[in-house]
């Protein structure tokens, strides 16, 4: 059976989790608002925060310039997206492949 592919990653002004494959993009669409997957309000709460906190890594007065977020503030996104990660993998469990791909938005 073809599994949902999925994607874990944050864009400024939003979402968090990305159709990977063309069964997941039929299903939900490309972006994908996690009140559409199969998870806990408790997970739905912790990635809509993340998903606020993370508008605030750019500087939007002028985004060109650096993020305003120190390396430890970077560093402990990180840890908490990845446990919100881990989180998604198991509430969703084996149907869904989720790539982690948190780290590449704060480097």
């Amino acid at each position: 059976m073809e599994r949902y592919g999925l994607k874990f990653w944050f864009e400024h002004g939003g979402i968090c989790i990305w159709a990977a494959n063309d069964k997941a993009k039929a299903e939900y669409g490309y972006a994908i608002n996690s009140n559409s997957l199969p998870n806990s309000n408790e997970l739905v709460s912790l990635l809509n925060s993340l998903e606020d906190e993370y508008y605030t890594y750019l500087d939007w007065e002028y985004p060109p310039n650096p993020s305003p977020w120190s390396e430890d503030h970077k560093k402990d996104f990180i840890d908490r997206a990845t446990v919100a990660y881990n989180n998604l993998c198991k509430e969703l469990g084996e149907i869904y492949i989720i790539e982690n791909d948190v780290a590449s938005c704060v480097l």
